[in-house]
């Protein structure tokens, strides 16, 4: 009998072991790649949405959302790379302040990011309604803005307890162990869960708005500008970068924080090395959540298409004459090559 113990506790060693070794190489390879690629495609969102032909409300949201997504990658995608690939710059691990302010940082600026997307979900909504003065929240770009600073400072606030409640234990930042770790858990799960539903809700109703738009549009000839006409196009681009988004957030994002659902019904499971494993991967396709928003853009809307290939000429006539030239050149020996 005690043998059996012995063997099946060896096994299980050997299997933490390989989770641990599958966990360093999927952070140390994959993030560096989201913060790169992430990078890039933020700040090309931040460029497209400041463009005069997207000066909308909508935009603005979406402008936040890359700023916010930017910032993430930056500080949080980076911090928790560099903690996993080199043990000695994980400054958590020894600074009480860091590890505070980490976490109080991150909370905020991962939970900004669903909020952000209601704020498009409510806008659309409203573009679509049939009420005009419903419809009149949908144009004012400068509601916005303040929309924008009211939801960031909502944010602020509502996790201002997590750095009074983070301490490090056995090396590890991590909310104080007892009913704080329960509470925590089920709090930042039901807070991502609102703008969930925000979400959800709100873009039920655009589908509903715009599928009544269009049967009361089909039986009447209506003339419109080409102006009119240009806008229409614009909003129904803004509508479909709405819901890929939303797609791809849901699916990329969820999953982490169902499991915190788990993790705060049942606290055991954060002592399961196997739930602590599938809980870093879903932390790895949080992160990528907020990187890949630009090249999902690319494939489906052709107004963010043009708009990006008009930066990218522009970046190619601010080469200096000589290095563009050296350019063509490369190119022109290598195809008679």
């Amino acid at each position: 009998m005690s043998q059996n113990i012995s063997y099946d506790t060896s096994i299980d060693s050997n299997a933490n072991t390989s989770l641990v070794t599958i966990d360093y190489y999927l952070h140390t390879c994959i993030l560096p790649v989201v913060i790169v690629f992430g990078t890039i495609g933020n700040i090309a969102n931040i460029y497209i949405f400041t463009r005069p032909v997207l000066y909308r409300s909508c935009s603005i949201y979406f402008l936040a959302g890359g700023i916010n997504g930017l910032l993430l990658l930056l500080f949080g995608t980076t911090t928790r790379w560099l903690g996993h690939a080199f043990n000695n710059l994980d400054a958590t691990e020894y600074s009480l302040f860091f590890c505070r302010f980490r976490f109080y940082f991150i909370n905020v600026i991962y939970d900004l990011a669903p909020y952000f997307i209601a704020c498009v979900t409510v806008d659309r909504y409203c573009s679509s309604s049939t009420n005009v003065k419903i419809r009149r929240l949908s144009s004012r770009p400068k509601l916005a803005y303040l929309v924008v600073l009211g939801v960031t400072l909502v944010s602020c606030l509502v996790f201002l307890h997590t750095p009074f409640y983070y301490t490090i234990t056995d090396s590890s930042c991590q909310p104080m162990p007892g009913v704080y770790t329960r509470f925590y858990s089920s709090f930042a799960a039901a807070y991502y869960f609102l703008g969930v539903v925000i979400i959800i809700i709100f873009g039920l109703g655009t589908t509903y708005n715009v599928r009544m738009q269009r049967r009361r549009i089909q039986p009447v000839m209506i003339r419109t500008t080409k102006v009119d006409r240009k806008r229409q196009r614009s909003d129904g681009q803004l509508l479909l970068i709405l819901f890929v988004h939303v797609a791809c957030y849901i699916c990329l994002a969820m999953p982490y924080h169902i499991l915190s659902i788990f993790a705060a019904v049942q606290p055991a499971f954060l002592q399961n090395s196997t739930f602590l494993f599938v809980q870093d991967v879903t932390i790895i396709t949080l992160n990528i959540s907020q990187a890949i928003d630009c090249y999902v853009y690319i494939f489906t809307a052709d107004l963010y298409r043009k708009e990006l290939l008009l930066l990218i000429k522009y970046i190619y006539k601010q080469q200096p004459v000589q290095t563009r030239r050296a350019l063509n050149k490369t190119g022109s020996t290598t195809d008679r090559q």
